[in-house]
C-alpha cells in the first residue's frame, strides 16, 4: 500500500451523487476553486509554451535557438529545484507561495508583450523572460503540487490529480489552436510577429487570475517545527536518501527521467518540425497542438476513471503507445495524417505523466513529500537541458528533424518494452 500520511480537506463536501466517478473530486467546493486557479495557469502555460516557440523560430529559423529555451529553463531548476523542495516541507503558508510566484510569472509575460508590441522584442529577451519564469515556477512546483492532498484529501488525490491533468490538457485542447488563428487573421507568420502582443496580454490576465483566485481556497497554516531543525542542505540530503533508500520511489524516479527525456523532444522540435516538414503556418501548429490535447484531454480523463490498481502496468502502456505514435509522426510529411496520429500522441503522454504523479505522490511520505516533488522538477530540468544537443541533431543536414525525433522515440520503445518484459516490480505498481 502507498506510504503516506491521510489527509483530509479543510472544507466540508458535498454528499456523493450517482454521477460519474471521473469527477468525483469536484464534490469538493474548496477544491472547485483550487481546480479553477489550475485551469486558468494551464490556460496561460500553454498559450506560451505554443507561442514562445513560434516566435523563436520565426526569429531565428533554428532548431537549436528552441533548444536554448529548454536549455535555461532546465539550467534554472536545476539549481534551484532541490531547495524548492526543502522550502515547501518547512514554509507553513504554501498557498502564498503560488500567489506571488504567479504575480512574478504575470508581469514577465506583461513586459514580453510590450517588448513585441513596440517592435523591440529581441531572442535575448525571450531567454532572458524563460529563466525569471523558470526561477518562478521552480520555486511554485512543489508547494502547488504538495497542496493538493491538503485540498482534497488522500481518498481522492489519484482522482484529483487525473482533474488537474485534466484542466491542462483541457488547456492544451482550446488555447494553442485560438492563439494560432488569432495570429494567423492578424497576419503574423514568415518573421512578422507583432500579433502576438495581444496573446501575451491575455497570458498576463490569466496568470494573475490564477494567483488571486487561491484566495478563496481554504487550507489551514502547517503547524509550526518542534524543536531546532535541520539545516536546508542536511534536510536535502535527508530527502535524496529517502528517495534512494525506498525502493518505489527510486524506481519511479529513474524511470520518469527517462520517459520525460525521450518525450520531450516533440514538444521542443514541434514549431520548427510543423514549418520545416509539414509546411505549417502558425494556424496550422494551433491545430497540431489541439489534436494532440484532444488526446491528452481523452487519455486524463480515463485515468481519473481508473481505480487504483495495475497503475504500473498502465504507465508502461502509456509510454508504449506514446512511442509507437512518436515514431509515426516523425515520419509523416503530411499534414492530415500527422493531425491524426498527435490524437495518439497526446493520448499516451496523458497517461504517462497523470500515473506518474498519481504512483508519485500516492507512494511519497508527507514528511518528505515537497522535497520528493522538487526532485522530481529536478529531473524535469536535467531533461529540458538534455534536449539541446537534440536540437542541434535536428538543424544537422546529415540528420534533421525527423531521425532526430524519431530516434528519441524509438529509444522510449526500447524502455517501454523493456521493462514491461523484465521489471515485474515496476508493472505491479498500485
Amino acid at each position: 500500500m502507498p506510504n503516506a500520511q491521510q489527509h483530509t480537506s479543510s472544507q466540508p463536501e458535498e454528499a456523493p451523487s450517482a454521477g460519474l466517478r471521473t469527477f468525483e473530486a469536484l464534490r469538493n467546493p474548496n477544491y472547485r476553486w483550487f481546480f479553477a486557479s489550475l485551469l486558468a495557469n494551464f490556460t496561460a502555460m500553454n498559450m506560451q509554451i505554443f507561442l514562445r516557440g513560434w516566435i523563436v523560430y520565426e526569429l531565428t529559423g533554428s532548431y537549436s535557438s528552441l533548444g536554448v529555451m529548454f536549455l535555461v529553463n532546465g539550467l534554472a531548476g536545476f539549481v534551484l529545484a532541490p531547495f524548492a523542495g526543502v522550502f515547501a516541507d518547512r514554509v507553513r503558508r504554501r498557498k502564498r507561495v503560488v500567489m506571488i510566484c504567479q504575480s512574478v510569472t504575470a508581469t514577465v509575460a506583461l513586459a514580453i508583450g510590450s517588448l513585441v508590441a513596440s517592435g523591440q522584442l529581441r531572442f535575448e529577451h525571450l531567454v532572458m523572460g524563460a529563466v525569471v519564469q523558470g526561477v518562478s515556477r521552480t520555486i511554485m512546483m512543489p508547494s502547488r503540487q504538495a497542496l493538493t492532498p491538503q485540498v482534497v484529501g488522500m481518498e481522492r488525490l489519484m482522482n484529483a490529480i487525473a482533474l488537474n491533468t485534466s484542466a491542462m490538457n483541457f488547456s492544451r485542447l482550446v488555447m494553442p489552436g485560438i492563439a494560432g488563428f488569432v495570429l494567423a487573421a492578424m497576419g503574423g507568420g514568415d518573421g512578422e510577429i507583432g500579433p502576438a502582443a495581444h496573446v501575451y496580454f491575455a497570458m498576463a490576465g490569466l496568470y494573475l487570475y490564477a494567483g488571486l483566485g487561491l484566495a478563496f481556497v481554504q487550507v489551514p497554516d502547517r503547524p509550526a517545527a518542534k524543536g531546532k531543525r535541520a539545516s536546508a542542505w542536511a534536510e536535502l540530503i535527508d530527502g535524496f536518501r529517502y528517495l534512494i533508500v525506498t525502493p518505489p520511489m527510486r524506481m519511479l524516479a529513474i524511470v520518469n527521467f527517462f520517459m520525460v527525456l525521450f518525450s520531450f523532444s516533440y514538444v521542443m522540435l514541434l514549431p520548427g518540425f510543423a514549418k520545416q516538414v509539414l509546411g505549417a503556418g502558425p494556424a496550422q501548429l494551433g491545430l497540431l497542438t489541439t489534436a494532440s490535447g484532444i488526446g491528452s484531454l481523452t487519455g486524463s480523463l480515463l485515468v481519473a476513471s481508473m481505480r487504483s490498481e495495475r497503475r504500473g502496468l498502465l504507465l508502461l502502456c502509456s509510454g508504449l503507445l506514446l512511442s509507437v505514435g512518436l515514431m509515426a509522426f516523425a515520419s509523416s510529411s503530411w499534414l492530415p495524417l500527422s493531425l491524426a496520429i498527435v490524437i495518439v500522441v497526446g493520448l499516451g503522454q496523458a497517461g504517462r505523466m497523470s500515473l506518474g504523479n498519481v504512483l508519485m505522490q500516492g507512494y511519497v511520505d508527507d514528511a518528505y513529500r515537497g522535497r520528493v516533488i522538487s526532485i522530481y522538477n529536478l529531473e524535469m530540468s536535467l531533461a529540458n537541458a538534455a534536449l539541446y544537443p537534440l536540437g542541434q541533431l535536428a538543424d544537422s543536414p546529415a540528420i534533421g528533424p525527423q531521425l532526430a525525433l524519431g530516434g528519441a522515440a524509438a529509444m522510449l520503445f526500447l524502455l517501454s518494452v523493456g521493462l514491461l518484459i523484465f521489471s515485474p516490480a515496476y508493472r505491479s505498481l498500485g
